[in-house]
């Protein structure tokens, strides 16, 4: 499916530039030995695009972990 480059997924950021990203966290992960799933991508894409705050998003993560994250 092609994105087209004018869509704004959010204020100053538009749609290629959200994959180009997202195409960067995954690989990234997968250099560092870490295999993401699909839903370990969804909540990074949340974040990227302003959805939940990475404030919010920690804390989510510590009450799931049951450990506090520094």
């Amino acid at each position: 499916m092609a994105v087209e480059t004018d869509e704004v997924v959010v204020p100053g950021r538009h749609a290629e530039e959200v994959e180009r990203v997202m195409a960067l966290v995954e690989k990234g992960q997968q250099l560092a030995g870490h295999f993401p799933t699909e839903d370990d991508l969804a909540a990074a894409r949340v974040i990227l695009v302003g959805e939940v705050s990475y404030e919010d998003s920690v804390a989510a993560l510590e009450l799931k972990c049951g450990m506090a994250l520094d």
